[in-house]
């Protein structure tokens, strides 16, 4: 199996060529791999990451504060923001009061995904969940979408940092965004398809 093993991108799109799969799909034989279980096991761990992100957003709670009182509230604020006076769009206010509360969810001590780190886990739920509704995705297109940016990360990870304690925050914040702007891309693309493919 030694022709799933990548170490940057291009190398991703190498394998996705030669073997006729899609990004995510090298992604996720390379972690069927090197954990030894079935792509379906892999698929559903990964599923399950999904659902800890989708429970942790509906379970933000706007009254609780950190330990330290610096931190809570602010997503409920920014939920609670008139839209209409923003210089966002809809579905970037979403996303933004998504990560302010993960965030939070995080500084309280709540339960978590580190996607790719604790102090970064509002980027990739933020941006997954308000994409599989506003843009009427199913489950399945956001487990294959994390694959990506998984794949993202992993390369990342091995040619640069994802730890804030060595590359500082950018660190963290630069690769799930990185990550999610993969993931997003992703999902972009096969909606295209998908518009072609009905006309």
């Amino acid at each position: 199996m030694e022709n799933l093993i990548y170490h940057s991108i291009a190398d991703i799109y190498k394998i996705s060529d030669k073997d006729k799969l899609s990004f995510w799909q090298v992604v996720l034989k390379r972690e069927a791999y090197e954990q030894g279980i079935s792509e379906e096991e892999v698929f559903s761990k990964m599923r399950r990451l999904y659902l800890v992100m989708k429970e942790a957003d509906k379970n933000y709670d706007g009254k609780l504060r950190s330990e330290s009182g610096m931190s809570g509230g602010d997503g409920l604020k920014f939920e609670q923001y008139d839209n209409e006076r923003s210089l966002f769009s809809p579905f970037s206010n979403k996303v933004c009061e998504r990560a302010l509360k993960m965030g939070e969810n995080n500084a309280c001590m709540k339960r978590i995904v580190a996607a790719p780190t604790a102090g970064s886990c509002g980027v990739i739920p933020a941006i997954m969940i308000t994409a599989e509704e506003g843009l009427n995705l199913s489950e399945d297109d956001i487990v294959k979408a994390l694959f990506v940016a998984a794949g993202i990360g992993n390369v990342i990870a091995e040619n640069a940092s994802i730890s804030g304690a060595r590359g500082g925050c950018q660190a963290e914040i630069g690769s799930a965004s990185a990550m999610a702007a993969g993931a997003l891309f992703f999902l972009k693309m096969k909606l295209k398809k998908s518009l072609i493919m009905m006309k």
